[in-house]
């Protein structure tokens, strides 16, 4: 066998490989079904224009939603939360946002962080 199609053999070896291994991966993501429920404000009626699903860095009780597991999250309801105020103003505004919304769903301040900023 001639060098050249021993080097197109090993090629095509590591080629499927990584193909396989590529499949493997995108498989596990397939597995996780998406929520039904997505983390927004009760108050909210409309669609939810800005939708994130990502694995959830924490438990969020209000949809049953476990560390590590596919959550929905309506981000249009976090916008003055997502990017730490710059001004003191600002930051004195944000927290006072950031106190309120963890109330209303349930979750610390730290928490809520973590899942709109991550």
């Amino acid at each position: 066998m001639n060098l050249a199609c021993r080097f197109l053999k090993k090629t095509i070896f590591a080629s499927t490989g990584v193909l396989l291994l590529f499949t493997f991966k995108i498989s596990e993501l397939v597995a996780d079904p998406l929520p039904d429920a997505c983390v927004q404000l009760p108050q909210r009626t409309d669609a939810c224009p800005n939708i994130v699903y990502k694995r959830s860095p924490i438990d969020v009780a209000q949809t049953n939603t476990k560390k590590g597991q596919m959550i929905c999250i309506c981000m249009a309801d976090f916008s003055s939360l997502r990017i730490e105020a710059e001004s003191e103003m600002g930051k004195v505004d944000q927290l006072i946002e950031l106190s309120k919304l963890s109330v209303v769903l349930s979750l610390t301040e730290d928490e809520l962080l973590q899942l709109i900023r991550k």
